[in-house]
C-alpha cells in the first residue's frame, strides 16, 4: 500500500519518506535538512488495516488508515508566509488525493471507492524548523492479494 502513496506523491512532485514511531515526528522532520527543495510527506509506518468481508462472504478490499504530515520549508518565518505555505500545501494535498484515488480505482473489487474519510488540518509552523503544510489522514483500500 505504501507503493501507491508513494507513486501518487512522485506524479505531484512530493517526496515520500516513511517515519518509524520510535522517535518524535519533529527530530525526524528536523533530520531532513536538504530536502526542502521539494515538499516532503512524512508517513509512519504504524498503519492499522482492516479486513472485512461483504454479505456473500468474500473479503473486501483491506482498509488502511494513513495519517501523515505534507511540509515545506516556507521562504521566511513571517506569519503570512508561512500560512500562504501551509495553505499551498492543503492544494497539494487535495490534487495528490485525486492522483492516488486515481491509482487505487482499478484495484477494487467492490463498489466502495477506493479512499474515504480524506482530511487535513492546517498546520503553518510545525517543528524546531518551522516546516509549514498539513497534518493529513485517509482511509484507503488497497489491492487484495490472496488466492482464490
Amino acid at each position: 500500500m505504501i507503493q501507491y502513496i508513494q507513486q501518487a506523491a512522485t506524479i505531484c512532485g512530493i517526496g515520500t519518506v516513511i517515519t518509524n514511531s520510535e522517535e518524535k515526528i519533529e527530530t525526524q522532520l528536523n533530520s531532513l535538512t536538504g530536502r526542502e527543495e521539494a515538499p516532503i510527506m512524512l508517513i509512519s509506518w504504524d498503519i492499522d488495516t482492516n479486513l472485512n468481508f461483504d454479505v456473500n462472504g468474500f473479503l473486501e478490499n483491506p482498509s488502511s488508515n494513513i495519517v501523515a504530515l505534507l511540509m515545506k520549508k516556507s521562504p521566511t518565518l513571517v506569519k503570512d508566509d508561512l500560512e500562504a505555505s501551509s495553505i499551498e500545501m492543503g492544494a497539494l494535498f487535495t490534487k495528490f488525493i485525486k492522483e492516488l484515488w486515481d491509482i487505487l480505482i482499478p484495484l477494487q473489487r467492490s463498489q466502495n471507492g477506493p479512499i474515504s474519510s480524506a482530511t487535513y488540518k492546517l498546520v503553518p509552523k510545525h517543528g524546531h524548523g518551522k516546516h509549514s503544510g498539513v497534518l493529513c489522514s485517509w482511509t484507503m483500500r488497497s489491492d487484495l492479494n490472496v488466492c482464490e
